[in-house]
């Protein structure tokens, strides 16, 4: 009784793997093809459909960039006061470098005197 139960699921076992076989045999040379194909048509299609539209607003987009670009004198007073206050942060650095060395137990601001 076991012998028969065994060989019944191992028939029905390679009946499955040769089915699989087939069909995995048959959509490697016959439906992958014509899937391939399909793709492609519709990715030329989309392509000569919408491309020109894409390419259109593309080159929109990149002349309204350029057009609203700052002017020369606007660029020249921002890049003036960038530079300033990079000197201004540097100059900084320097004086609190160019200090003497705190103490532990000092405070940062100077203590007032009874006159003030």
């Amino acid at each position: 009784m076991v012998m028969t139960l065994l060989t019944v699921i191992a028939t029905a076992l390679l009946s499955s793997l040769l089915t699989l076989g087939i069909a995995h045999y048959l959509m490697q040379k016959h439906l992958k093809h014509r899937l391939e194909e399909r793709v492609t048509e519709a990715i030329e299609r989309f392509k000569a459909e919408v491309g020109p539209e894409i390419e259109q607003r593309v080159k929109r987009g990149v002349q309204e960039g350029f057009k609203s670009l700052p002017s020369r004198e606007t660029l020249r007073d921002t890049t003036r006061s960038i530079a300033r206050t990079g000197l201004d942060i540097m100059g900084d650095g320097l004086k609190m470098a160019s200090r003497p060395p705190r103490g532990r137990g000092e405070r940062r601001d100077k203590p007032r005197s009874d006159d003030d």
